[in-house]
């Protein structure tokens, strides 16, 4: 029996966490010949690109294809959760999850800021995505 392809967000209306990624470094062009999708908006910034959208594990994928780092970042709005994992060709990812302590946050390597930013209005603008983008 075929179902037909499956679409894990088929019905479920708008995500609860909102993601966007940035691939320093690389141009909307080279990013875009990756993958993109009709859930995805691709424009520069000041550190290379700027991916907003569903993007599931395509922050993977870049950091597979570019130098990087390719920082990805995810917040929920009704809880507050926000986390930015730091991808950096096949190195071991580190993470930056608000309010975590110790030496590991959802079993990465945690560190204590993003270029230097610990909140996440500071971090959204250390890496040059609009705040919209979590509020």
């Amino acid at each position: 029996m075929d179902l037909g392809p499956i679409d894990p967000f088929q019905g479920r209306g708008a995500p609860r966490a909102r993601s966007a990624c940035v691939v320093v470094g690389a141009t909307p062009d080279e990013v875009a010949a990756v993958k993109v999708t009709e859930e995805m908006t691709i424009r520069a910034n000041r550190l290379g690109t700027l991916v907003l959208g569903r993007l599931g594990s395509l922050p993977l994928d870049y950091a597979e294809r570019f130098d990087g780092p390719v920082y990805d970042i995810l917040y929920n709005p009704t809880t507050g959760w926000f986390v930015v994992m730091i991808f950096e060709g096949f190195e071991p990812p580190r993470r930056f999850e608000l309010g975590a302590t110790g030496e590991t946050a959802g079993g990465y390597t945690r560190i204590g800021d993003v270029l230097g930013a610990t909140t996440p209005e500071a971090i959204l603008d250390a890496l040059d995505v609009p705040r919209e983008v979590i509020g």
